[in-house]
C-alpha cells in the first residue's frame, strides 16, 4: 500500500487551521456541558447549542474532539513526530521550575475568580458537585482529559504546528486568538484574560519545548476554581 505523501509546506498551515476550525465548530455546539443562546423582549429564550451533555461525558468527548483527532490529524498532514508538536518533556528541569512556581499562581488565580458572580453562575459545570473529598476528587481527574486536550489543541498542534512556517511569535498569536474566540459563552471575565495567558502559556511552551507542565497548571487553575467556589 502507497503511503499519503505529505503535503507542501503552504498547504500545511492551511489544513491545521481547517482541522482545528472544526473541531471547535463541533465542540462549540455539539458537545457543550451548558447551553449558549440569546434571548430577546419579542422572542423571548432560543437556545442555539444542542441539549447539553452530562459533565462526564462532555470531558470525554472535549478530550477526542481538541485531542485525540487534531494529534492524529497533524500526525497525517505534517508528519510531524510528537516531539516536534510539543508532546516530549521537553527541557524538564525548566519545566519542574515552571511547575514550583506556576501552581501556587494557578491556586490563588482560582481564589481570585472564585467570588464572581459571573463565575459561580458557569462553574462548577456539574451544578451537583460538592467540595466532599469522595466527590470532589474524581471530579478533578475528570477534568485533566478536558484541560489537556486543551493544550494539545491550541498550544501543541497550533503553536508548534505552525511554528515553523509562521515564526513562533506569529504562531503564538495565531493560538491566542483561536483560544479566545473558543471561550465565547464563558463569562467575560474569563474570556479577556484568556488573552495574556494564551500568550504567556504558548511563550513558556516554546522555551520549553513541551506542553505538559502549562497543562497541568492550567488544569490545576480549573480544579482550584471549583474548589474556591464550592467552599466559599
Amino acid at each position: 500500500m502507497k503511503s499519503v505523501p505529505a503535503l507542501s509546506g503552504r498547504q500545511e498551515p492551511f489544513w491545521l487551521l481547517l482541522v482545528a476550525t472544526l473541531v471547535l465548530f463541533v465542540f462549540y455546539y455539539l458537545a457543550r456541558a451548558d447551553v449558549v443562546g440569546v434571548y430577546s423582549p419579542a422572542r423571548g429564550w432560543l437556545p442555539l447549542t444542542k441539549p447539553p451533555l452530562g459533565t462526564t461525558a462532555h470531558y470525554i468527548v472535549s478530550g477526542v474532539l481538541l485531542g485525540l483527532i487534531p494529534v492524529l490529524a497533524a500526525r497525517w498532514l505534517t508528519r510531524s513526530s510528537l516531539k516536534d508538536l510539543g508532546f516530549g518533556l521537553g527541557r524538564w528541569r525548566l519545566g519542574l521550575v515552571w511547575l514550583a512556581v506556576g501552581i501556587p499562581l494557578a491556586v490563588l488565580a482560582g481564589w481570585i475568580s472564585a467570588p464572581s458572580p459571573d463565575m459561580r453562575a458557569v462553574y462548577p459545570l456539574d451544578p451537583r458537585l460538592t467540595a466532599e473529598p469522595a466527590r470532589f476528587l474524581p471530579h478533578a481527574l475528570r477534568q485533566a482529559p478536558y484541560f489537556f486536550a486543551w493544550e494539545v489543541l491550541f498550544r501543541g498542534v497550533i503553536l508548534f504546528g505552525l511554528r515553523r512556517y509562521v515564526g513562533g511569535a506569529t504562531a503564538n498569536m495565531i493560538q491566542t486568538a483561536l483560544s479566545v474566540l473558543a471561550h465565547f459563552g464563558r463569562p467575560m471575565e474569563e474570556t479577556l484574560s484568556a488573552i495574556p495567558a494564551g500568550l504567556v502559556f504558548g511563550a513558556i511552551d516554546l522555551r520549553i519545548g513541551s506542553i505538559w507542565y502549562v497543562a497541568i497548571i492550567h488544569w490545576v487553575v480549573g480544579v482550584s476554581l471549583d474548589w474556591w467556589i464550592l467552599g466559599t
